[in-house]
């Protein structure tokens, strides 16, 4: 045991003093903050200055209501956001535009609307612009379009629009969970936070496992292994390499954690979030299913990258055996749409609780909706259960594959290492 803490020492220090590790643990806070703090901060900046348009009313009777309508738009010191100049149609449309294309490139127009005669009956208005990328400004203009010619329509019909308005009014619904705290309004924060915590188990699993794997090669291709072997046991090394890896880790979540709580508790009333858009309560047991899951999955899929890392020579080789591991981290990821939709499906109870997709799968589960806990409690056994396997199995790949050199093993290789002692 006390080898085992002598390597897992070592690895921890030697992982902690790295310039990659300060940077990371820093780095990571500094982009989720800009993740969700910067689009915030940038729909708070008007980026529309004051826009001259030129419409080509062919219908002759669309213009004065369509302006009328755009008149609500405004910039933020008053002024109208949208300045409309109508374009008298000539016997030549084609000609007209092309002088329309002529003045918006010499900047004397932003945009012009070419209008057709035959808009109510469901003609296609056209827009031209510089560029057509401010989706805002053009649904803006869309959607004033879409209401003038809608009136109009209704008016020819003898109805009357304000009280068809009233009658298709949309109904509002407003999402409320359920919990044994009470009810609270959720407009898509359990999704947010979610995604977030799976996503970060599934990035930390993949960076992690490699950071052993490449550990492992490390020292196979610089023959320190050699060296470290004469007193220690393979499975000692193995041991001692996951576990430090892992207190790495944990340390970096610890910080991580401190930063998301300090974070969110100063930071909610600073940020202006969208009035419709509510943070639910996060019950502390996701919190501790989050580190359940880690630990387990960590374990798991740490004992394959140090497998593969005793196997290989070179980076390229590495590459391609840890492929299908990481598929196997891929797959959950992708069925995590279907997990939130229906977590308590018969597919998703069947997926969650296989181990190598229980990490991911079984923790979206516990964040969306908290399944019966022998789905839980079966879902950690067969982990614990899978984990000691892989241990077994890994640790006697690890014991052949750590001084083998030359070629990469076939998998009728591996297969004979495993029956060795």
């Amino acid at each position: 045991m006390k080898k085992i803490l002598s390597v897992i020492k070592r690895e921890y220090i030697q992982a902690v003093r790295t310039k990659g590790f300060v940077i990371a643990t820093i780095l990571v806070p500094v982009l989720m903050v800009a993740v969700f703090g910067i689009p915030i901060l940038v729909s708070l900046i008007s980026v529309g200055d004051q826009k001259t348009i030129g419409v080509i009313d062919l219908s002759q009777g669309i213009y004065k209501a369509f302006e009328k309508r755009l008149e609500g738009h405004k910039l933020k010191d008053g002024k109208r956001r949208y300045i409309l100049e109508k374009v008298r149609p000539s016997a030549d449309i084609e000609e007209l535009r092309e002088s329309l294309r002529k003045e918006i490139l010499d900047k004397k127009l932003s945009a012009y609307i070419f209008i057709p005669e035959d808009i109510s009956q469901g003609g296609e208005a056209q827009y031209a612009s510089l560029h057509t990328t401010d989706f805002e400004e053009t649904e803006n203009i869309k959607g004033a379009l879409n209401s003038v010619v809608i009136e109009k329509r209704l008016r020819k019909e003898g109805l009357d629009p304000q009280k068809i308005g009233k009658y298709l009014q949309g109904v509002k619904l407003t999402a409320i969970k359920v919990t044994k705290k009470g009810e609270e309004k959720d407009t898509g924060g359990t999704f947010a936070y979610s995604y977030i915590l799976v996503l970060t188990l599934y990035m930390s699993l993949i960076f992690y496992g490699t950071a052993i794997m490449r550990g492992a090669l490390e020292e196979k291709t610089s023959r320190v292994v050699e060296v470290v072997l004469s007193s220690l046991k393979p499975f000692q090394l193995m041991a001692g390499k996951i576990l430090g890896i892992g207190a790495v880790g944990f340390t970096q979540f610890s910080i991580w954690a401190v930063f998301g709580i300090f974070a969110f508790r100063y930071g909610k009333s600073k940020i202006p979030i969208g009035a419709d858009f509510n943070i639910p309560s996060v019950p502390i047991y996701v919190f501790v299913y989050f580190i359940v899951f880690f630990l387990l999955g960590f374990f798991l899929y740490s004992t394959f990258f140090a497998a593969i890392g005793s196997m290989v020579n070179s980076e390229k080789e590495a590459q391609q055996f840890q492929t299908p591991v990481i598929m196997f981290l891929v797959v959950p990821v992708l069925l995590m749409m279907f997990v939130l939709r229906s977590p308590n499906s018969t597919l998703s109870v069947v997926l969650s609780m296989i181990p190598l997709f229980a990490p991911i799968l079984m923790l979206m589960r516990v964040c969306v909706l908290f399944p019966p806990f022998i789905q839980v409690g079966g879902s950690i056994v067969l982990l614990i259960l899978s984990i000691m396997f892989m241990i077994w199995l890994a640790s006697k790949i690890y014991r052949v594959g750590i001084l083998m050199y030359g070629k990469p093993p076939k998998l009728k290789e591996i297969a004979k290492w495993v029956k060795y002692g």
